[in-house]
This record gives structure tokens, sequence and C-alpha cells, in this order.
């Protein structure tokens, strides 16, 4: 029997059309790749931690400043202390530094406290400065606590000069501050508890005794002020006080002390008034020679 070719064929291409048309079945077909979602690559969220290294509390709770040598207490140390309502001076016979510089007993004033911060420690085998910032200090008259506000406590401690010299003039550096606190007189924002200071001193010697001056500029939330004093110290272990010191006005107490072989000792306490009506007190040191 013989078979109609386009009869065949026709069957063949019907078979084809109901199996899905013969198309492309080919594994090499690109449309057909069996490739993982291409989800969107966000970078691995490997934890990152911030660094902590960076992240070192400042101020708060800590000792600010340093010495380049400890304080050598000699036979006629002395000191000044002036916090708000409180002015004290005299012999330093028990002074107790830390391993920051800061004095944390002088004389019967102490310091106590966790923590007990000291603020701009300044001083060398002269002299021994800075701020209490934080604690409880007692001395005779009863405990002061210090929360961290402008209540701060200004401290130097120094020896007493042998002899003055019978003559000379002397250059004075810049001078070693503490931040002047804020104690009282017209409002100012907690910003403006603290402020700057700086000045220049002069120092000579002649018969009379020792002459002095110096100059310090105060400033606090946007307002100044400052201190003069020009006055004659007749003996070593003499002081000097000028203008307001003793009230809210604005004044010094000044004295000398022995900064080693050549140099001498200009150091001073004092309460500024600003141009606010504002009233700062703070402690300077200045190095002569």
């Amino acid at each position: 029997m013989q078979l109609n070719h386009a009869f065949v064929l026709t069957l063949v291409a019907g078979s084809l059309v109901a199996c899905g048309g013969g198309g492309s079945s080919s594994p090499a077909d690109p449309v057909v790749a069996v490739n993982p979602p291409v989800v969107p690559v966000t970078p691995p969220v490997v934890p990152v931690t911030p660094p902590v290294v960076a992240v070192t509390p400042t101020a708060t709770g800590e000792d600010t400043g340093s010495v380049s040598a400890r304080f050598v207490n000699g036979d006629n140390s002395r000191f000044v202390f002036t916090s708000i309502g409180l002015q004290s001076n005299g012999k330093a016979s028990t002074l107790v530094q830390d391993s920051s510089g800061a004095l944390s007993t002088i004389g019967s004033i102490v310091l106590t406290g966790n923590p007990s911060v000291t603020r701009d420690i300044s001083g060398d085998a002269a002299f021994a400065q800075g701020r209490w910032f934080k604690g409880a200090f007692s001395n005779i008259s009863g405990a002061t606590t210090l929360t961290g506000n402008n209540a701060s406590a200004h401290y130097v401690a120094y020896n007493v000069l042998a002899a003055l010299p019978a003559s000379g003039t002397f250059t004075c550096d810049a001078g070693a501050f503490t931040s002047p606190s804020y104690t009282g007189g017209s409002s100012v924002p907690s910003s403006a508890n603290f402020g700057t200071a700086s000045g220049n001193a002069s120092l000579s010697f002649d018969g009379s005794g020792a002459k002095v001056a110096l100059t310090i500029d105060a400033s606090a939330g946007g307002s100044t002020g400052k201190v003069t004093a020009t006055t004659t110290l007749a003996s070593a272990a003499s002081s000097s006080i000028t203008g307001g010191y003793l009230s809210n006005g604005t004044g010094a107490q000044l004295m000398l002390g022995d900064g080693g072989t050549g140099r001498y000792l200009l150091l001073a306490a004092y309460k500024a008034q600003l141009a606010n009506g504002a009233n700062y007190q703070g402690v300077a040191t200045f190095r002569c020679s």
C-alpha cells in the first residue's frame, strides 16, 4: 500500500503542535538559564561597631592639665586657696600631691570624694597650681561640696624666698592660669560658669623691696574684665592685697616665691568683675628670670 507523503507530513506537524510546537527545549537557550535570583546584594551587614576608641569621654570625671615635675615642698612652703566665700593662705606644713600633679591635701584643707576632680593642673618643682572641680573639701570651718558647677576652689602652693635681692629687673613669662570661675553678681548661663584668663607681669628689686605690676584679662560668656595691680612687697614673705579682692570687686593678692636658681615667682589670687556685672575669681603664677 502506498502512503500519501503529504498526509504523513501533516500528521507529524500536528503532533508537534500538540506537544508545544517542538520549540526550543535546547539547554543552550539563555532564557531558560536557571541562575539564582539576583537579590540586591546589600554589602554584608557586618556589625560595624562604632570605634570605641574615638568615644573616650572628655573632661567629666577626669583631671586636666599636668606638671613638668613634682613640687618640692621646702621648709618655707606656703599656699593660697580661694573659693566662693573663702580666702585662705598660710604655711603648707602638709602637702599631698597625686600622680596627676594635683594637690589633694593643702595644710588642713583636704579634698576627698569619688570622683574627686582637679582641673587646670600646672606646676614644676617650684609651685603646684590647680582648681578643685568635684569632690568635697574640709577645713577648720567645715565641709564644702563641689558638684562640677561654678563652685570651684583654686589653689597654688609655693616656696617663700629666703631673702629679697638688693637689685635687679626680671622678665616674666606669659603665666599659668586656672580657669576663672563665676562667683556671683549678674546672672549668667551655665555655659559661662568658667572663663579664660591671660596676662602679663613685671618684677624688679631695689632698696624699697620688690616692685611688682601685673595685668590679668578675664573673659566669660562674651564679656570681659581686667585686673591691674601695682605694689611694692617690703619683705620676702609678705603679700599685698589690692583693690576689692576681699569683697566682690576687682583686685588681687600678690606674693613672691622661689622659682629656683636665678628665677622668681610672682603669684596672684584675683577677682575680676566683667563688663556684664558678673564676678569671677582664679589664681595665676608668673615665672620671672
